[in-house]
């Protein structure tokens, strides 16, 4: 019987369990607003599941990419990396200009800390940071180390890496050399391999989403909600 539940539980539709998490989240956050002492033990019992969640994502959004990309760009013929590489870089260049621009325009219009002061002496002192110069912005995408950026979750640089090492392998795949092909092939697969192991792994993940949705929200709402 336990086994017939959690089949359909796995079979049914993520998408509509997840929805289903948020609303039933949201619905209990709400109600558990209007008794103030059962927040916070609320909070203390079930945080943990959404602690969880959280720190399942953040451990596998840096393989994911890393691998993904390393596919994507060793799977492109070496004769058309150079436009391909041009692409690439004006679309970075446009979608970073876009949403520097669409953040103007929403910061404008919603203006957003309007009517409030800032008081107390550290935020007297507080100095607006200019933005940093495209040169910084380009040196900080290039890894001094590769491992330490992937050790921190430092995503552009990984991004890049994974590009170049991508590309690279493109190219040995495509030696003259039959050792090197093979090597090449052998990366390659490896990396794919590792993909695919990391979509599995995602696939898990999302399995549990619902939970930690409804954790997450759920706390949101308590401590946000009608109470305020």
């Amino acid at each position: 019987m336990k086994k017939n539940v959690l089949k359909r539980y796995l079979d049914s539709n993520l998408l509509r369990r997840i929805l289903g998490a948020l609303i039933l989240g949201a619905i209990t956050g709400i109600v558990l607003g209007f008794f103030p002492n059962a927040v916070q033990p609320y909070v203390a019992y079930t945080k943990f599941f959404g602690d969880v969640f959280i720190r399942l994502l953040k451990m596998i959004v840096v393989p994911v990419v890393f691998f993904s990309i390393i596919c994507g760009s060793a799977s492109i013929e070496p004769a058309k990396l150079g436009r391909i590489g041009v692409k690439i870089i004006l679309y970075y260049l446009l979608t970073s200009a876009l949403a520097v621009f669409v953040g103007l325009v929403f910061a404008n219009l919603l203006r957003p800390g309007f009517g409030f002061s800032v008081i107390g002496s550290a935020a007297a002192k507080a100095k607006i940071s200019e933005a940093p110069a495209m040169n910084q912005i380009l040196l900080k995408m290039i890894p001094t180390n590769p491992m330490e950026a992937l050790a921190q979750g430092d995503m552009l640089p990984i991004i890049l890496f994974a590009m170049l090492f991508g590309f690279a392998v493109s190219f040995v795949r495509s030696s003259k050399d039959e050792l090197l092909r093979k090597s090449g092939d052998t990366v390659f697969y490896g990396c794919n391999g590792a993909a695919e192991a990391m979509y599995k792994i995602v696939g898990g993940i999302m399995q549990y989403a619902p939970i930690g949705v409804f954790v997450l929200i759920s706390i949101v709402f308590a401590q946000q909600g009608p109470r305020q």
